[in-house]
């Protein structure tokens, strides 16, 4: 299982309504056309499905919709994390139940917990689930950073699989990655998925994949035959998606454009503002760009 998860994995957006009821119908429809562009696994309910904004029930829903749909031909992995530890263990007992490859959890958030807190935090999960659990660094959002030092702890539970670094701290990826080579390190930062590569990653989970699958599978393949002049080249095309999204708000913008081959994805819940005209303008342009790079393989963006 764990040299199975050395993939490529989109970080599903989670479809709605207007009305913000989730659509598992448009849901199962993304499942079936990003397997059919090469994504290599999911990861649902993270900060693209929106999982903090979703209820408790509606985040376990979203998990058996695609493992269900999914059907064993990729690995899925449910972030199941939380502010509470015991919603959390319920999250993750769900999954399990599902039948995830593994779970995935945040630190909990907002209160200044101590670093004693947020390790209790992660082995209740450890030892309440009998599956691989993925720590998940992203301390722009949770204020929390782990590292080499910080998560030794963590570390050295069997059942640890990794984390999801999803941070532009290139030298703490890398000292992580050389500390612990038993370990999956995950990128989490599109822009930077090459040079995760080079750091230590061999796993990601982008917000983009929902996109441009096809764009990460040759950076990968160019930096393992050594082609670095390539991987770059690739790189600097998936970065002219990620700053076009940037520019218009990415999940809103990411989610848009994983629905726009036809299945409509809806709105990102509020608070989140919903895309301007204008905003939807420069996507479709944007769009049309990506297809053809995507369509005629080496050439460039103009």
């Amino acid at each position: 299982m764990v040299t199975d998860l050395r993939r490529i994995f989109s970080a599903l957006v989670t479809p709605m309504r207007d009305d913000e009821s989730i659509d598992v119908e448009v849901l199962r429809e993304l499942v079936e056309r990003q397997i059919a562009r090469g994504v290599e696994g999911f990861y649902c309910c993270g900060s693209s499905g929106e999982a903090l904004l979703l209820s408790l029930d509606e985040r376990s829903d979203v998990v058996r919709a695609v493992v269900d749909q999914v059907n064993g031909r990729v690995p899925v992995i449910a972030h199941v994390g939380t502010i509470r530890t015991r919603d959390a263990v319920s999250l993750a007992r769900d999954a399990a139940d599902a039948g995830v490859a593994a779970v995935s959890l945040i630190p909990p958030y907002y209160y200044n917990w101590t670093s004693d807190e947020v390790t209790r935090y992660y082995q209740t999960v450890l030892d309440a689930v009998p599956l691989p659990v993925l720590l998940y660094n992203i301390p722009q959002f949770t204020g929390i950073t782990f590292d080499k030092h910080t998560a030794r702890d963590l570390f050295g539970h069997e059942r640890l699989l990794g984390m999801k670094h999803t941070s532009h701290d290139m030298y703490a990826l890398e000292r992580m990655a050389s500390a612990y080579p038993d370990k999956i390190f995950f990128n989490g930062f599109d822009e930077i998925y090459l040079s995760a590569l080079a750091a230590g990653a061999t796993a990601t989970v982008g917000t983009t994949v929902n996109l441009q699958v096809e764009l990460f599978i040759r950076v990968r393949d160019a930096f393992a035959r050594g082609d670095m002049a390539e991987a770059r080249r690739v790189q600097s095309q998936i970065n002219d998606v990620v700053e076009t999204l940037v520019a218009h708000g990415v999940f809103q913008s990411a989610k848009y454009l994983s629905g726009y081959d036809g299945v409509p994805t809806g709105p990102c819940r509020a608070p989140f503002r919903p895309l301007s005209a204008d905003d939807k303008v420069a996507l479709d342009a944007l769009w049309e760009r990506l297809s053809d790079v995507i369509e005629q393989g080496d050439r460039l963006l103009d």
